[in-house]
């Protein structure tokens, strides 16, 4: 029987911590300009995501959005002096991440069907996410090698102002999850050291899918008609996702397959599969809040302070495992069959958003906006599979208004910083797999070292109003 630790979950299942979601900041174009700020000034179809009451303010219009998601991971491990098998320095090159801009689209509709106090809309919007590439056989690959998590949303919004001043709005949305990504384990007896060996490597993989969640979002808007202040609140409940897929070992190139081990061939065959194992996640209580002002008819600012409830996410579960490693004739086959869960270790992480908007000109509207947002992740748990931290980030963004009050060209751009720091107590482990007997430990640390990141969100979007 294979029966896994807490850390080895972490390893071979991280879709499940990063599909969670480590948000980045920003979804919407306009709402980037501004640093995210865009809880009460909403004024275009990111209203559906950021507070829906704020539909009100749009009479009819439709949408097209495009943005392009990087996130620049840096990870130099911290050598080790006499750390390698045979007593010699293990010396490691700096990872980045390799891989190219997430390409996001955002569509949707709006209208009043001829009734002031009334907009119903229906959109397509996906949260903001990267993809992550790392070498195979880099000095992180123990933590992640590649992922790509998809997830989006489609549904309808309604919301309704009351005397003139109070609004009120909800949203419906079906969504689905998608999570793709692979990793290094360290194959050796627990009797033996563990090293950094890449011939003892495991390449391990999972695929998962949910075609179909339900979620929802609801929001408030108070503005008084002379329009110089406002105020609103939305939230965001838990979403809980049921993903199903497959669990993949490469043993092709590990050298108890090889023969090339200190122990021989104990491996017989060259892969281990399981066609249907699920992972469940819960997508985190979100609560944010904002005052916006006018100082005058060309110019508004806005504060807006968001909570996400992280710590809520009590544990990862990986069930329905039934993967079989055959063994040479001496050895007894390993199976993976017992429910995995993890506690997590994660954290609430509050933002705070200071952007705001003017016109320039008849036919330009310039934004700007300064964000800070604390870490979900811990600093002893951050790595490249966990590319959170305490960040700070500023958007900016222009609107060109090709037919004034018909057709806006809206532009955007935003980037927040995990400013480059070292890691010396670090909690992240190397997952080591007995190859005779199945049993899973803790290997040697593979933490510690110079961690940063930059997240850079850029998007172009068309606003049609056709009256």
């Amino acid at each position: 029987m294979w029966r896994a630790s807490p850390a080895f979950l972490l390893l071979l299942a991280p879709g499940a911590a990063q599909a969670a979601g480590y948000y980045i900041t920003g979804s919407g174009v306009r709402a980037m300009g501004r640093g995210a700020a865009f809880t009460v000034g909403a004024d275009d179809l990111s209203a559906q995501l950021y507070n829906p009451a704020a539909l009100t303010r749009i009479r009819s219009q439709v949408t097209l959005q495009g943005a392009g998601v990087m996130q620049a991971v840096r990870f130099d491990r911290a050598d080790e002096p006499g750390g390698a098998w045979d007593g010699s320095d293990l010396l490691f090159e700096e990872v980045r991440n390799s891989a190219p801009p997430m390409p996001i689209p955002a569509l949707g509709a709006a209208t009043s069907f001829g009734i002031d106090e009334l907009t119903v809309a229906l959109g397509v919007y996906t949260p903001y996410a990267p993809i992550l590439a790392f070498p195979e056989d880099g000095a992180q690959r123990f933590s992640l090698v590649d992922s790509r998590v998809l997830s989006g949303n489609v549904g309808p919004s309604v919301a309704w102002r009351f005397f003139d001043r109070l609004s009120v709005g909800a949203g419906l949305a079906f969504t689905f999850l998608q999570v793709d990504q692979s990793l290094a384990a360290h194959m050796a007896p627990l009797s033996f050291v563990a090293t950094d060996q890449p011939e003892y490597d495991i390449r391990t993989t999972i695929s998962v899918r949910d075609p179909f969640a339900i979620t929802w979002n609801a929001g408030l808007l108070y503005e008084p008609p002379e329009g110089r202040w406002a105020a609103g609140l939305a939230f965001v409940p838990p979403v809980d996702f049921h993903a199903e897929g497959s669990l993949q070992a490469d043993l092709s190139g590990n050298a108890y397959y090889t023969g090339d081990s200190n122990m021989g061939q104990l491996i017989a065959v060259p892969t281990a599969q399981d066609d249907d194992i699920y992972l469940d996640v819960t997508m985190p209580m979100i609560l944010s809040a904002g005052g916006l002002f006018r100082p005058g008819d060309r110019l508004e600012l806005e504060l807006d302070v968001a909570w996400e409830r992280w710590s809520s996410m009590g544990s990862l579960t990986l069930s329905g495992n039934d993967m079989l490693i055959d063994l040479v004739d001496d050895y007894d086959d390993v199976v993976l069959t017992d429910d995995i869960v993890l506690p997590t270790t994660l954290q609430d992480a509050v933002s705070v958003r200071l952007g705001g908007e003017g016109l320039i000109k008849p036919w330009v509207t310039g934004r700007a906006g300064l964000l800070f947002e604390t870490s979900a992740v811990p600093e002893a748990y951050e790595q490249v599979m966990l590319p959170d931290g305490m960040k700070f980030g500023y958007g900016l963004g222009v609107s060109f208004h090709l037919l004034p009050s018909r057709l806006d060209l809206d532009l955007g751009w935003l980037q927040s910083f995990v400013l480059p720091h070292e890691l010396d107590r670090s909690q992240v482990f190397q997952v080591q797999v007995g190859p005779d007997t199945g049993e899973v430990g803790l290997g040697k640390q593979v933490g510690n070292g110079v961690f940063g990141v930059t997240n850079t969100v850029f998007g172009l979007g068309i606003n049609w109003m056709p009256g």
